[in-house]
């Protein structure tokens, strides 16, 4: 993702908070809500971010057929905005705070 579409998509996103038109920027702040408390739970400061439990707090307990898909492109539009990395350890993927929200 480019400086210009993370700004574009920054943009977008600080919009929604104001003037919501769906569902998507409230389940991505779920999204990073959830693998910001599985981080805090743990005490490890890294999260597993395990999808099935993922899903069921991100659509509070009412996911849809697209559910495990958007999960997952919100954890990469997470990543390509700076929020959350990845990294394996112990021949394990974990994921990372890397910085709080700000839309």
């Amino acid at each position: 993702m480019t400086e210009d579409q993370k700004n574009k998509k920054l943009l977008y996103l600080r919009s929604q908070r104001e003037n919501p038109t769906g569902n998507y920027r409230k389940y991505l702040v779920n999204t990073f809500n959830y693998i910001f408390n599985d981080s805090k739970l743990n005490g490890t400061g890294w999260s597993r971010a395990a999808i099935r439990d993922m899903i069921n707090f991100v659509y509070d307990g009412n996911p849809d057929h697209m559910a495990f898909k958007m999960i997952n492109e919100y954890k990469k539009t997470l990543k390509d905005l700076g929020y959350i990395r990845y990294i394996k350890e112990n021949n394990e993927w974990r994921t990372y705070i890397q910085k709080e929200l700000d839309f």
